[in-house]
């Protein structure tokens, strides 16, 4: 698993600690504060991509939340908090089997350590399939690059490995049958065996009964026929993509101190950040300045309804999509379609259960943030889109005029079109993605990646003089052409071409953008996979960086 802060450490020992706390006592009270905990954990495990964690934490939020409301059902049977034992058991071993994580995070620095310019740690990716499988070396060779461990396994016998690998592959016999009554059967042992690994179904036929029935026998992910193993990859190291995590912000427009306390309390219990004002003149100034990703609005209040403030709130296009939930204690369903109907998003009716409420808020912000991110980002690679990795730039520029520091590259992939052609759009797409992942994986935090368009990446290296980008960017130019791309028949190597230029010899976004894209489109005239630097406005040509092409290029 990712590796695992003192924090969420700490949370699972919390939560340990008032389970102990609810067995000894017996008392509701305990046992609500065993759930809020628990809904915190998931919450962490959720936020780090620890999916057979969540799974083992929802499953016994489940079992709590059926006892939580009911005071009389406490202490709860035997029975049952042993069943709950159990599972509590499995979620706290599994956590404390530490290990560094596969994918590091982008680097901070321009001068990465040595253990740096290899990407990843190795973590156990398991194969299920018949003997030589023709998919089975093509994605063998592909995670081996990326870090992974791949290890092989067959339907009618179990494993040797006895630590949990980070996922389970299984490739059927039959590629887009149903899967037989013996694959089911041995994909609910190996479920049992490892309760938290991921479980992906490959060459899955696109029907309900077949789906439900892998996912009743413990698959995670349902991979369609046709999508073959061009897709799998990137599903697998999205399991250890590490990802900024922005603290979720609320702003609670509320007339009562007493409301205002239970609903803040409820919010940090799981990780949200709130602020609160009594008066809603003051919401267009508080939210223009704090930037919350939800507003939640009393409806009844001395001034104005919070209808009223919704739909004003409306009238200010940056606001028009920010989510709005409702508390009150209004039962009247005309009442709440209307104020759903004016602008509101969601009506919780007071009291509002604090895990509700989480929960509620929880889902609202990471849809918006989804809407918000999805505007801005390439859904293919999740790199910045081609406007707003311009607009980056832009500020970028600004920002490193007072010393003059900032190189640009434009990159891209040779013979893109044959890729399409021979092997088909899935592959292209993802010798797209894995370039993506790769620049990801050695490029700062501070650094613009783009896709500009089509098979062309934009890159911006702020603070880093010339020498330094173009080694960066040649090595991963040579590590890229080693970087196996699977499909059905095996694998193939492709390789890219770049061009790069820089201030003070540009000035602007735009003509630092054609500079660098002069010098790619030298370099593709000039035989592909090389680097080339925009001249000098003195100069008149392209510098070319001599380099070695692999042997055996064919593109």
């Amino acid at each position: 698993m990712p590796h695992i802060p003192h924090s969420v450490i700490a949370l699972a020992e919390t939560l340990e600690h008032r389970w102990k706390t609810y067995r000894d006592n017996g008392e509701v009270e305990f046992f609500v504060e065993f759930t809020l905990s628990l809904n915190g954990l998931t919450e962490q495990f959720n936020r780090r991509h620890l999916p057979g964690l969540v799974r083992a934490c929802q499953e016994l939020e489940n079992t709590a939340l059926a006892l939580y409301g009911d005071s009389s059902m406490h202490p709860i049977p035997i029975d049952q908090a042993n069943a709950i034992d159990r599972q509590l058991s499995i979620i706290l071993s599994e956590l404390r089997r530490y290990e560094t994580p596969a994918i590091k995070p982008r680097r901070v620095s321009d001068t990465p350590a040595d253990d740096e310019t290899s990407c990843h740690h190795q973590r156990t990716v398991l194969v299920i399939s018949r003997p030589q499988h023709p998919w089975t070396a093509a994605l063998f060779e592909q995670l081996n690059f990326f870090g992974f461990k791949p290890e092989e396994a067959r339907w009618n016998k179990q494993p040797t490995t006895e630590e949990p690998p980070l996922a389970i592959i299984f490739i059927p016999d039959k590629e887009g049958s149903a899967y037989s009554p013996d694959e089911v059967a041995g994909i609910m042992a190996l479920r049992t065996n490892f309760p938290t690994s991921f479980f992906y179904c490959l060459s899955v036929p696109a029907n309900l009964q077949s789906i439900v029935l892998l996912q009743r026998a413990g698959a995670d992910a349902c991979v369609p026929a046709g999508k073959k193993v061009s897709d799998v990859l990137s599903r697998i190291l999205d399991l250890v993509q590490t990802h900024a995590h922005e603290p979720h912000r609320v702003l609670v427009v509320e007339d009562s101190a007493t409301a205002v306390a239970h609903i803040r309390r409820s919010l940090t219990q799981h990780g949200i950040e709130s602020r609160a004002i009594n008066d809603p003149r003051l919401l267009l100034e508080f939210a223009t300045e704090y930037r919350p990703d939800a507003i939640l609005m009393d409806m009844y209040m001395p001034f104005c309804t919070g209808v009223e403030v919704t739909s004003a709130l409306r009238q200010i296009p940056e606001f028009h999509s920010l989510p709005v939930i409702y508390l009150s204690s209004e039962t009247d369903i005309v009442q709440q379609v209307e104020a759903l109907r004016l602008g509101g998003d969601q009506f919780l009716t007071k009291p509002i259960n604090p895990v509700l409420l989480a929960s509620v808020v929880k889902t609202k912000i990471e849809r918006y943030r989804e809407m918000l991110y999805s505007g801005h980002h390439d859904s293919l690679t999740g790199l910045l889109n081609h406007s707003t990795a311009k607009g980056h730039l832009e500020r970028m520029l600004h920002a490193a005029t007072n010393d003059g520091r900032l190189v640009v590259a434009m990159i891209d992939i040779d013979k893109f079109k044959s890729i399409n052609d021979n092997y088909g759009h899935p592959v292209g797409d993802q010798v797209i993605r894995s370039l993506a992942w790769l620049l990801r994986g050695r490029l700062r935090n501070s650094d613009l990646i783009g896709r500009y368009g089509g098979e062309e990446f934009l890159i911006a290296l702020p603070d880093t003089d010339l020498d330094q980008a173009t080694a960066l960017l040649n090595q991963i130019r040579q590590d890229f052409s080693s970087l196996p791309h699977a499909h059905a028949q095996g694998s193939v190597r492709v390789t890219f071409s770049c061009g790069v230029a820089s201030l003070p010899d540009y000035l602007t976004t735009s003509t630092l953008i054609e500079a660098a894209d002069a010098a790619l489109l030298e370099a593709k005239r000039n035989g592909r996979n090389q680097l080339l630097i925009a001249p000098t406005p003195s100069q008149g040509s392209v510098v070319r960086m001599q380099v070695k092409k692999p042997a055996g290029s064919r593109l």
